[in-house]
């Protein structure tokens, strides 16, 4: 569910903020192949003799690391090590613009290799926000679809960010699907549970009882997102909320691949809806149990720290979304300037 939080930039700060990201991208696209071109026995003899390994060093903008294989890799080796995938789950920070041009760069490209057609699956779009959207994708302007569709108003981030991915699944000829609850029934789930989801819907969904791990992790997420301040009487209720969304979005990929011609889907949503032993795959999986262990693939878009001294590594990020094999590829951005958003902030605000 979109947050709003306070952004105070100027121009110029952004301008510095677009530049140094620029920077970085340029400089890693730059350095990360001559170190990879390097014979992997000349690394290892380097390995003894204290030269780089550059696998081992921290995460930078620009990077993209395969958890699975243990190694940094370049985006046209991240579209081939994706092209045959079933499911392609991309993560995001909702509010970081890079993200999106990411996302809509890696949507574009895996549709080019023709390996899959594949849905594309929005969060920001609700399931009662089909029609309208069956309505007006072919026939508005991209940049108007946004406000066809009451995207700001709705509290996502500005549609221009967005724009792009849509326009990737415009060219490739995409179908677009709307995957998430509809909002009117959230806020009654947090106080009656899955009663509150109409019956259609709930037969849809199947929804289980939420396994014990689950449900922990969802609480203790939920409360740190919400900076501490909800009631603990409360954390169950926004917990059933997140894992019925996380189903509904998992149920809107399977049901687009029973769509004659689609063979696959991809799912644009915040980081913490693709992770694979807690969001949409779990899901997936409950829904096609015959899926192989490869047929889903994540790749979250994750912002660097600042370098230091203490960098993080790989294994750090990881652990933050809540376990290390959450994740299968991350790809490194810069971050942007935010304010603190428990600032000031009490119930009823």
């Amino acid at each position: 569910m979109p947050r709003s939080m306070p952004i105070q930039n100027t121009v110029s700060s952004y301008a510095c903020k677009a530049l140094r990201a620029v920077s970085v991208l340029v400089l890693a696209s730059a350095v990360l192949p001559v170190l990879m071109a390097e014979p992997a026995a000349a690394q290892d003899d380097g390995n003894a003799n204290g030269t780089l390994d550059v696998n081992a060093l921290p995460p930078a903008p620009g990077l993209i690391f395969d958890v699975q294989a243990g190694e940094y890799i370049l985006f046209d080796g991240l579209v081939d090590r994706l092209s045959d995938r079933k499911y392609v789950l991309i993560g995001e920070k909702h509010d970081n613009p890079i993200h999106h041009h990411h996302q809509a760069q890696l949507v574009d490209a895996l549709s080019k290799t023709e390996t899959r057609n594949r849905a594309i699956v929005w969060e920001m779009f609700t399931r009662d926000q089909q029609n309208t959207l069956d309505h007006n994708w072919q026939d508005i302007p991209i940049s108007e679809l946004g406000p066809a569709m009451a995207w700001e108003d709705r509290g996502w981030p500005s549609w221009h960010d967005y724009a792009p991915i849509a326009q990737a699944a415009r060219d490739n000829g995409l179908m677009m699907v709307a995957g998430n609850l509809p909002d009117p029934i959230l806020r009654p789930m947090v106080t009656e549970g899955n009663s509150a989801i109409p019956d259609d819907l709930a037969n849809q969904l199947d929804l289980p009882d939420m396994p014990t791990e689950i449900l922990d992790r969802f609480n203790v997420e939920i409360a740190e997102g919400h900076c501490n301040m909800l009631p603990d009487s409360m954390l169950g209720g926004f917990s059933a909320v997140q894992f019925a969304r996380d189903a509904s979005l998992a149920r809107a990929m399977s049901d687009a691949t029973r769509i004659e011609d689609i063979d696959g889907a991809f799912l644009i949503a915040g980081a913490m809806h693709v992770r694979q032993t807690i969001a949409a795959p779990w899901h997936l999986r409950r829904y096609e149990p015959e899926l192989a262990a490869n047929d889903i693939a994540v790749v979250s878009l994750i912002e660097a720290d600042d370098p230091g001294p203490d960098a993080s590594l790989v294994e750090d990020y990881a652990m933050r979304f809540g376990a290390p094999d959450d994740i299968d590829f991350m790809w490194f951005t810069n971050d942007i300037a935010r304010g603190d958003p428990c600032q000031n902030l009490g119930m009823g605000e």
